[in-house]
């Protein structure tokens, strides 16, 4: 049989790989609240079929909760039967998402690390995930602004979870106290309890506890009363603050509007 041309056209549908539209997912788990809060703020909520325990944002108020972000097991997840699962470096053990992808449920780590740049990213990638890309690289682009550092103001800071264990060097706090325009009076690594001479070294001029802790530190008044807060500034100008755990322990959607915060309870 004598050989014939073959239309170009017909070549390329023959050889082509076909594009794949981007799958599309209607029933999430948001393992980390950072990444639920994410959700919510792109219109995507009616996606999200669980979430993790301690997220506390109102939109979810009816979504079950499939365990906490520091001890999750797959058969939680599960029982929700979800097509898709989100979350960040919060959610504990790391090896969840391997796990869950083996048992043919796609999992995705968003954010694995604990950075600005990491947080700003997971944005885009959720938005990607619920069909809201635009809106996603949008809401990145206007927190990531929002997290400029500002101009200095000399001020000290210690920001703890309880009075005695504070946001020492590398830590969501430190970034954010810097970025602020303030000095990590703290003199430790990581998240360390700081021992009383430790305090009394920092000399504060400002100080923030997370505010479920207030009772335990018996208040500003009695915690202002501790020789080594009543000798700092913080102690006697009125420095000492109950703020929720999650401004400054980890990145959020409104790391932005706390950096103002901590900014203005510097002057």
């Amino acid at each position: 049989m004598a050989n014939r041309l073959i239309p170009m056209a017909v070549v390329m549908s023959i050889v082509a790989v076909p594009s794949l539209s981007a799958h599309s997912y209607d029933r999430i788990v948001a393992l980390s609240p950072d990444v639920a809060d994410v959700v919510v703020a792109l219109g995507a909520t009616q996606k999200l079929v669980g979430k993790d325990a301690t997220n506390n944002n109102p939109a979810l108020k009816n979504v079950p909760a499939v365990g906490m972000h520091r001890n999750v097991t797959a058969e939680s997840v599960l029982a929700v039967k979800p097509d898709l699962v989100l979350g960040s470096y919060m959610v504990q053990p790391a090896s969840i998402y391997q796990r869950l992808n083996g048992l043919k449920v796609k999992a995705v780590n968003v954010a694995s690390k604990e950075e600005v740049s990491a947080f700003t990213s997971s944005i885009k990638t959720i938005g990607g995930y619920v069909d809201k890309k635009s809106q996603g690289a949008k809401l990145a682009n206007n927190w990531n602004q929002g997290m400029r550092p500002m101009a200095k103001t000399g001020k000290r800071y210690l920001l703890s979870y309880d009075g005695r264990i504070v946001a020492g060097e590398g830590t969501v706090g430190d970034e954010l106290i810097r970025r602020a325009g303030g000095i990590n009076a703290a003199n430790v690594t990581g998240l360390k309890p700081m021992s009383r001479d430790g305090w009394l070294a920092a000399k504060p001029d400002v100080i923030i506890i997370a505010d479920h802790n207030q009772a335990v530190v018996g208040g500003v008044s009695d915690f202002s009363k501790r020789p080594e807060i009543a000798a700092s500034a913080a102690g006697r100008n009125g420095g000492v603050h109950f703020w929720p755990a999650d401004d400054f322990l980890r990145y959020g959607l409104n790391s932005p509007q706390v950096l103002k915060k901590l900014n203005m309870v510097a002057k």
